[in-house]
Order: structure tokens, then sequence, then C-alpha cells
């Protein structure tokens, strides 16, 4: 599999999409962009499309693609936070039972629903 990059400009209505050595085409949408690009790129080099890897690089300012990036890391910290935080919460809840609390007294301690205890004994 060969992978080509397409550089996305907005157009007006449009994203032209130049692929260097190739050639240029145009996609309405970022999300069909990379089919766009593996046609362009299949008529151009007389290539199976299937064979096509595409990367889309939209040329959108690099002050804003940074921002983009912050928020993507952001988002992944989050995952991350809200998975250390159900593994906790999992862990108190089965303490909690073990010196023998009741589903209610649980829920009251850990600041959550009755049925998010048993949600939480359960998984």
């Amino acid at each position: 599999m060969t992978t080509y990059t397409a550089d996305a400009v907005r157009d007006g209505r449009w994203w032209l999409l130049t692929v260097d050595g190739v050639g240029a085409t145009q996609s309405r949408s970022l999300k069909d962009a990379p089919d766009a690009v593996r046609g362009l790129v299949s008529a151009m080099q007389d290539v199976d499309p299937s064979t096509v890897e595409v990367t889309i690089r939209p040329q959108v300012g690099k002050d804003l693609l940074e921002h983009v990036e912050a928020a993507r890391e952001s988002v992944v910290r989050a995952a991350r936070l809200q998975a250390d935080a159900a593994a906790q919460s999992r862990a108190a809840a089965r303490e909690l039972l073990s010196i023998g609390l009741t589903g209610k007294d649980i829920a009251t301690i850990l600041d959550v629903s009755p049925q998010r205890v048993s949600q939480l004994l359960t998984s």
C-alpha cells in the first residue's frame, strides 16, 4: 500500500485537494476527501484505488491546528482520568461492601445512585 498526502485548502464551498507530483481534485467535505484523492491517484498513476492510503492535511493555519491538537490531547487525558476514576470507584465500592455496608450506604458515601453502585459491583 502506498501513502499519498493531500493538502486541503478551502475554496468557497469546496476543498481543493493537491497531491504533490500527482495533481489536484476537489471535494465538498473533508470526510469525502480521501475517496476523491484515491480516485485522482488511481486515474493519474494507473493503480488500484484499494492500494492507495490517503492522509489529508487541512490547511487552516498553524495556530488553529495547534489548538485542535491541544483539544485532542485534553480529550485523551480526560478519558484516562475517567477510566482511573471508574477503577477507583469500583475498588472503593467493593471495599465498602466487604465491611458489610448496604448498597444504599455505599451510594451515599460515594455520592452516586444505588443503581450506579450495582453497576460498579458487577463490573
